[in-house]
This record gives structure tokens, C-alpha cells and sequence, in this order.
């Protein structure tokens, strides 16, 4: 059985490009040896992410997210069961979005223009994963 879990949160600091490029690299190698596939998103601040792979190991991925002190307000969205995964290319995809990924993407643009807002990804979780495949199908 694999699962999906997607959730926000709120940078503890504004990243600089390298400092992005250091947290993907960290979490392909965790990922990778835990198994487990995903995108993370970036955007005014904030993240959104998409992790999948076995309950164990999604669930013991989060948990060591949820303690990182570089974000906070860690807000889950959506835990579901899978057949499959989605985003198997990566096991860790980094995508930070701008106006020009708002520009071709203008239906999703309000969710990300001023960073992900936790309570509509809430009230809406699969709003998030649909970003989440319309970003990943941008690099198709």
C-alpha cells in the first residue's frame, strides 16, 4: 500500500537559491533511502509539498519535517491511499514559482500569488494536489 500526504508551511527565513538547492539536496538522499518520491513547491515564503511512498516511511518523513526548524505553522492537507505513484521521477522534485509559472498556470495563480494560504488548502485539498500535478506536467 502506498499513501499521499500533502501539507504547507510557513519559512522560518526567506531562502536564498543556494540554501533551496542545499534542502533538496538533503531530502533526495533521505528520500531515496527511505523510498519515498515527491515535489516540494516554493513560493513568497511558504511551501507545499506532496510526499508518497509507504505509510511507514511518508509518516516518518513528515515527522522529521515537522521538527526542521526552518518552517513552522506545518499544516497537513490531505493523507490518501494511492495505487500508484504520481511522482515517481523525483525523490524530491523543487519547483519555485513565480510569475512566469502563474502565467502559465493563471487558474492556479490566486492559490500561490502571495504564498499558499493553509486554510483554503484546507478547505480544499485536492486544490493543492492538482497544483502540484499541473507543475509536475509543466516539465513534461
Amino acid at each position: 500500500m502506498l499513501i499521499q500526504l500533502i501539507y504547507s508551511s510557513t519559512a522560518s527565513a526567506d531562502f536564498s537559491p543556494a540554501e533551496l538547492t542545499a534542502i533538496l539536496e538533503q531530502s533526495v538522499a533521505n528520500n531515496q533511502a527511505n523510498e519515498v518520491t515527491g515535489l516540494l513547491l516554493y513560493t513568497k515564503g511558504s511551501f507545499l509539498q506532496l510526499l508518497e511512498g509507504s505509510p511507514a516511511a511518508v509518516d516518518a518523513t513528515y515527522a522529521r519535517i515537522a521538527r526542521d526548524p526552518r518552517h513552522h505553522s506545518i499544516e497537513p492537507h490531505l493523507r490518501t491511499p494511492i495505487h500508484q505513484r504520481e511522482f515517481s521521477q523525483w525523490h524530491m522534485g523543487m519547483r519555485q514559482l513565480d510569475a512566469a509559472t502563474a502565467s502559465a498556470l493563471p487558474q492556479f495563480a490566486p492559490v500561490f500569488e502571495q504564498g499558499f494560504d493553509p486554510q483554503r488548502l484546507t478547505a480544499a485539498p485536492d486544490e493543492g494536489l492538482a497544483i502540484l500535478r499541473a507543475i509536475a506536467g509543466l516539465d513534461s
